[in-house]
């Protein structure tokens, strides 16, 4: 009788202790990512690229992984949105295995990352919501609103199929923005001087939309205003001297942040 209450008194010991050390000790979680945002499905082929997020406590981890499109790619920029709204970046080098340290809140952190390539294009190739930690995360804590959040929903922000050009007819443009402007410019290409017109157009959340010509010089640039302080979405079309034509360019603009 004594050796089975002693013997229940260890099990009962060992399940109190798996349980205070499975509630005190701080969580560390490792996610592979390779390409998955929306703005990714625009990345062609041959420019995929892949980064792995780890997590330890408050600590985030970004580390290059190599992909189709390293020789292609200049840099990485990993930016953390901490859970206050605040914002953290770093960035990755072309370099398989170089890796970044970004302290987080530890309270659901959004993690983005934006490849960018020697051609003057850029892609958001991820955009991860990281782990709640308990026992970093204060119990009463509550989510940052982003309000952004409604007008992301707006069907007229769902970017197109883009079409792929051929190589020897390749054209490329690059949109930049800040809170009021959004410039386009055209940065060249195999297909330049076969160019009959590039057609750029700004969608509005509403729906609203403008169009302009821009030209083929490299160099050569637009600007619209933009509509709001959230989100605005850039499309393009170019038409050749044969008579062909591709929608080649359709990119959601993130003019403030959003999940």
């Amino acid at each position: 009788m004594v050796i089975h209450m002693r013997t229940g008194t260890k099990i009962f010991c060992v399940l109190i202790f798996l349980v205070i050390f499975f509630f005190s000790s701080p969580v560390a979680c490792e996610t592979e990512v390779a390409v998955t945002s929306a703005d990714a499905a625009t990345l062609p082929n041959n420019m995929t690229v892949s980064v792995q997020l780890n997590q330890e406590g408050k600590y985030i981890t970004a580390i290059f992984r190599g992909g189709m499109g390293q020789s292609l790619l200049k840099s990485i920029q990993v930016e953390v949105i901490h859970s206050d709204g605040s914002k953290d970046s770093e960035v990755l080098r072309n370099i398989v295995g170089d890796s970044v340290v970004i302290e987080g809140s530890g309270c659901g952190d959004q993690v983005t990352a934006t490849a960018f390539f020697k051609n003057g294009q850029s892609y958001q190739i991820l955009d991860e919501q990281m782990y709640y930690i308990r026992g970093i995360c204060p119990a009463d804590f509550t989510p940052y609103l982003d309000p952004c959040a409604k007008i992301a929903a707006s069907p007229y922000l769902k970017p197109s199929p883009v079409e792929e050009i051929p190589a020897n007819k390749s054209v490329f443009i690059q949109a930049n923005v800040d809170l009021r402007f959004i410039e386009v410019q055209f940065r060249g290409g195999f297909g330049q001087n076969l160019i009959k017109t590039i057609d750029v157009t700004r969608i509005g959340p509403d729906g609203s939309n403008e169009t302009q010509i821009l030209g083929n010089r490299v160099g050569d640039e637009l600007i619209f205003p933009s509509t709001n302080g959230c989100l605005d979405r850039i499309t393009a079309n170019v038409s050749f001297i044969d008579g062909t034509r591709y929608h080649f360019f359709d990119e959601i603009l993130h003019i403030s942040r959003y999940h």
